[in-house]
């Protein structure tokens, strides 16, 4: 990469990051600050509790199901990765892809 290309790729960066900080005052996710002083009024609810395990025997078997599949999806990709890796392997044993073939 030759030092044109470089010193366009900084200022394009250099451009981005000003234009994104420029902007980011008028992003609508911004919370204004007279919205918090309205909230602080309301009354404050206790919130609901909210427990991390399965609440029946059905969601618990759909919790294992789920994990099964996702471990034998990843044996499967593991399993037909080596079998991959070793068809690459025979083909270098062979100098398939050699640029002197004898």
């Amino acid at each position: 990469m030759n030092l044109i290309k470089r010193s366009l790729l900084l200022s394009a960066l250099v451009l981005l990051f000003l234009m994104s900080w420029v902007g980011s005052p008028e992003l609508s996710a911004r919370q204004v600050a007279g919205q918090t002083e309205t909230s602080t009024l309301q009354e404050k609810t206790e919130p609901e509790k909210i427990v991390g395990a399965p609440q029946d025997i059905k969601q618990k078997t759909g919790i294992l199901v789920f994990v099964a599949w996702i471990w034998v999806s990843v044996l499967v990709l593991i399993y037909f990765l080596r079998l991959k890796i070793k068809e690459a392997d025979r083909l270098y044993r062979l100098r398939f892809f050699s640029a002197k073939k004898n």
